[in-house]
């Protein structure tokens, strides 16, 4: 019996050492997508940020594809919990600004994803469905959010005009990364306030200043 549970407690700090390993890995892979980019990183360069052996990476990840995919999927499961973290009063003035930040912040964490679409896509073409899958997913969920403060009084604008704003909040979230980095090669909190500030002012024509009564 207790070589039973020996072996069972060796067998769990193995898988925790692997968990732990794994969780390096991916942080510092973004860490370092984030900074030089998704195509220009190595696998070989992320096992020594990481502090392993390229064999003891390949163990986890054999393909880079692999690790690309696992980080998108840490990435899909906040997406959807910030495009769904509904305020807890949406008549309040800063809801949806603060929910707005919420969603820039996710972007700026993860801005490889943003700013290396189509090079993550040539990575890991599985990816691609999931990609727009995501977004539609998370538009749905936005949209639950805008609902809310349109039946609070907070934010005025027709049904289908609301679809619209939310596309173009989108599209401007998903490429302003791309815009500011024409001639230049770093983005910095300066860039991210400047992003914010163009979805905040989609919505400015929209908001009601005054608290509703």
């Amino acid at each position: 019996m207790q070589e039973g549970v020996s072996r069972t407690g060796r067998g769990a700090a193995t898988l925790e050492r692997a968990t732990g390993t794994r969780e390096k890995i991916l942080a510092q892979s973004l860490a370092l997508f984030n900074g030089r980019g998704l195509g220009r990183v190595t696998t070989a360069e992320i096992a020594a940020a990481s502090g392993i052996r390229e064999g003891n990476l390949q163990y986890h990840f054999p393909r880079k594809s692999g690790l690309v995919e696992a980080l998108f999927s840490t990435f899909e499961v906040e997406a959807e919990a910030v495009a769904g973290r509904m305020p807890a009063d949406p008549a309040a003035p800063e809801a949806l600004l603060t929910y707005q930040r919420g969603w820039f912040d996710l972007i700026w964490r993860y801005r490889c994803i943003y700013r290396d679409g189509i090079a993550m896509v040539e990575i890991a073409p599985a990816l691609r469905p999931r990609v727009h899958a995501l977004r539609a997913r998370t538009q749905a969920l936005a949209r639950g959010v805008f609902e809310a403060a349109q039946q609070a009084g907070r934010l005025r604008i027709e049904p289908d005009a609301l679809g619209r704003l939310i596309d173009n909040a989108w599209i401007v979230s998903s490429h302003w990364m791309s815009h500011r980095l024409q001639g230049g090669t770093e983005l910095t909190q300066t860039d991210l306030d400047w992003g914010f500030a163009q979805v905040s002012d989609l919505f400015a024509p929209y908001l009601v200043v005054d608290r509703p009564g």
